[in-house]
């Protein structure tokens, strides 16, 4: 798959939110959100289940945050052994099954990024980012029945540009290139300046050729 490198970089590094592109009221709502308020809806998730975990494995939570510090300084293998050992202690949370993932599939290693996140899924099926990684899986997979699936219930819990993108490449994939125009240009008006929107509008230009 081209952009290989841009998706790792912004998927898994970023989660600007988008409004939904799985229906024509969803695709025009997108629109309307600016970046600020994608971050600020991420954002305010994310800190919810920190929360929540910091109130209920308090021991757990500090290895976390030990761990999502070693993930971002770039040291994933570091990352990958303190977060196996904040699940010894919540071994069923939905935060460190969907970061463990996350940072497996940073890693490049799939198979136990997809074991973690089909876990986390099933522990937290109302949590958009596993089954965003999962989406990103099955596509680099050509899986594209399961890829599609998986993006747009990502989608349908918190949109995302990352995860419109990837539905588009599933759609183009897939033949379904009238919806494939749709996805890009949407990803071209929410963020046009962005490595995504780009992207989406180089496609776009080859696409109506």
């Amino acid at each position: 798959m081209k952009n290989f490198q841009i998706l790792i970089l912004i998927l898994f590094l970023t989660s600007c939110a988008v409004q939904s592109p799985t229906d024509k009221n969803n695709l025009k709502a997108m629109h309307k959100l600016s970046i600020e308020q994608e971050g600020q809806r991420s954002r305010a998730l994310y800190h919810q289940a920190l929360q929540q975990l910091r109130e209920g494995h308090p021991e757990a939570s500090l290895i976390y945050e030990q761990a999502y510090a070693a993930e971002s300084r770039g040291e994933f293998e570091n990352a990958i052994g303190l977060y196996h050992k904040a699940m010894q202690q919540a071994p069923e949370n939905g935060l460190l099954l969907t970061s463990l993932g996350m940072v497996y599939l940073r890693n490049e290693d799939i198979i136990p990024a997809r074991r973690y996140l089909l876990r986390a899924v099933g522990y937290d099926p109302d949590y958009f980012k596993p089954k965003l990684g999962l989406g990103y899986i099955y596509l680099q997979n050509q899986q594209l029945d399961k890829a599609i699936t998986q993006l747009k219930a990502s989608l349908q819990l918190l949109p995302t540009v990352e995860g419109t993108f990837l539905l588009a490449e599933a759609e183009q994939a897939q033949g379904d290139l009238t919806r494939a125009k749709q996805l890009y240009q949407a990803v071209v008006q929410v963020n046009k300046n962005s490595k995504l929107g780009k992207a989406a509008a180089t496609r776009l230009r080859s696409l109506s050729k």
